[in-house]
């Protein structure tokens, strides 16, 4: 099984865990990602997560996000210009950010079977579109690898 954090997930585990939604998301993750490194699934990078995860500005955060970011990714993502013409065309006149289409593009062109994302909104326009990756919420991911 091939998986795509977005940023969001690789943040999750550093939010405020005494909220109910956060602590649960954040153990979701957690799961998945000792999931993965047992069973060998891969979890890929790529330059759109690296570019975000650089733009944290606390230096703390930035230190651990990094952190849990390198150790959790096994595979870098590449993209190719088809991915995002595709992409693009797609999301064309939908709501969705410049960066959660660039995740789009890196998770479908690495062929990743799951792009995790704890972003209600992107989660919920890319389950109206035709897109080659499956967008969940970690909680709702199933290890059996359906949905």
């Amino acid at each position: 099984m091939k998986l795509y954090f977005d940023t969001c997930c690789y943040n999750r585990p550093f939010d405020d865990w005494s909220q109910f939604r956060i602590r649960r998301e954040a153990g979701a993750i957690l799961k998945i990602r000792g999931w993965c490194r047992r069973y060998g699934h891969t979890i890929f990078s790529s330059a759109v997560l690296d570019e975000e995860i650089g733009q944290i500005s606390d230096i703390d955060r930035h230190r651990d996000v990094l952190s849990f970011y390198r150790k959790t990714a096994t595979e870098p993502a590449f993209c190719v210009d088809e991915a995002i013409f595709r992409i693009n065309r797609l999301t064309a006149g939908v709501n969705i950010g410049e960066l959660d289409a660039l995740h789009l593009s890196f998770a479908e062109s690495a062929g990743a079977d799951y792009l995790l994302t704890t972003d209600d909104d992107f989660e919920k326009v890319c389950d109206g579109m035709s897109l080659i990756v499956k967008v969940i919420n970690p909680l709702k991911f199933n290890f059996g690898g359906t949905v």
